[in-house]
This record gives structure tokens, C-alpha cells and sequence, in this order.
């Protein structure tokens, strides 16, 4: 008895260690287990919506202008407010970032004035900031397009491999050209993305120029 008790307790110790090097192995990092996660056509599906983000990032404040300038110039009937007390309150907003109606409006009237007011800052701030935001999303772009680069190569190699194996049945094959295609027309449409995206955002700084001239004078008009 007291052989085989001394035998058991000998395999549970060798065999305790196995299982916690089995249970460590099995062990994933949720980071790589999420990365391998993606599908890479999805990724590369995407990356023409990030693209088109970083260009939106430094043309929204530009195209925002007319916008607010066209905001500014009709509430004051449709309000009842001051127009000159209006459009020194936008000013203000846009110089220096202050946000303050002193009228004694209804408090929609108010929240809305407040709302413009808000959106007049940002555009002030973008327009001032769009030297230093385009060669950021200039650099951003240009990541992007090598990202498409590396996902086009891992994809073309992964789709040819399949279509030359003798294994893959024919309706799959089918599929997998239709993939092949698509990631072969995103290729294109992708480096034709990267050039004109590149050259919209190199083009910005004087428009933005241009804008903060526009929406200043707006403001400060009679």
C-alpha cells in the first residue's frame, strides 16, 4: 500500500506541470487573437473611408464657411435678434473662442445662437490649424496607401494559392477569382485614391486661408 500510495503521488506531481505547460500554450494574448481576427478584404474595403476621413479632417472647417455665414445672415429676421450685435458675437467666436449671448431671447432662440457660436470656434480653430493638419494627413494618406499595398500582396498571394490547388473545388474557385477581382480593381482604385487625396490636402493651406479672409469680413462687415 504504501508503495502504490508513494507510485500516485509521483504522477500527480510529473503530471502537474504538463498540464500547466499545456494551459500556457493554449494562452492567448486577446490583442493578437483580435488581430488575427480581421479579415484583410474587409480591411482593405475600408481603408478608402479612412482616406477620405483624413481629407475630410482638414477640409471640413473650409467648407463649413458658407455654411455658418449663410446662418449668421438670416437669423437675425428670423429671430428677432440684432444683426451688428449678432455678427460681433460670431466675430468674437471666431477670434478668440468666446461663446456669449447677452440678448434677451426665448431660450431655444439662445440654444440655437449658442450652437453656432460653438461651430463658428471650431471652424476658427481649424482655419488656423490647417497649415500644421495637412502635413499630418498628407503622412496619414500615404500610410494608408502602403497599408492597401501590404493587405493587396498578402491577399493575392493567399487567393492564387487556392485557385492552384487541385483541392479547391471548382464553384470555389469561382469565388475565389470574384475576390481576386475585387481586390485587384481596389488596388487601382485605391492608388488613384492616395494621389488625388494627397493633392486636395496640399492644396488646403490656401484655402483655408482664403476661408478665414471670407468668414472674418463676413463678420465684421458694416
Amino acid at each position: 500500500m504504501t508503495r502504490t500510495a508513494a507510485l500516485l503521488s509521483l504522477v500527480v506531481l510529473t503530471a502537474a506541470p504538463l498540464g500547466c505547460q499545456k494551459k500556457d500554450k493554449e494562452t492567448k494574448n486577446p490583442d493578437d487573437a483580435a488581430e488575427s481576427d480581421k479579415d484583410p478584404l474587409e480591411e482593405l474595403k475600408g481603408i478608402p473611408v479612412a482616406i477620405q476621413a483624413e481629407v475630410d479632417g482638414v477640409l471640413k472647417p473650409i467648407t463649413d464657411v458658407d455654411v455658418v455665414i449663410d446662418q449668421v445672415t438670416t437669423m437675425p429676421e428670423r429671430l428677432g435678434v440684432d444683426p451688428k450685435g449678432l455678427r460681433a458675437m460670431a466675430s468674437a467666436s471666431l477670434k478668440d473662442g468666446t461663446i456669449a449671448v447677452n440678448l434677451d431671447i426665448g431660450a431655444d432662440a439662445k440654444a440655437e445662437i449658442e450652437g453656432v457660436l460653438a461651430t463658428i470656434k471650431g471652424i476658427g480653430i481649424g482655419l488656423k490649424e490647417t497649415p500644421q493638419r495637412v502635413p499630418v494627413a498628407a503622412k496619414n494618406i500615404v500610410a494608408q496607401g502602403a497599408k492597401a499595398a501590404a493587405l493587396v500582396a498578402k491577399l493575392t498571394a493567399k487567393f492564387q494559392a487556392k485557385l492552384s490547388s487541385p483541392f479547391t473545388k471548382a464553384e470555389e474557385k469561382l469565388k475565389i477569382q470574384a475576390d481576386l477581382d475585387a481586390v485587384m480593381k481596389l488596388d487601382v482604385d485605391i492608388k488613384t485614391t492616395v494621389n488625388e487625396a494627397k493633392s486636395t490636402v496640399m492644396g488646403l493651406p490656401a484655402k483655408g486661408t482664403e476661408a478665414l479672409a471670407k468668414i472674418t469680413a463676413a463678420f465684421t462687415a458694416g
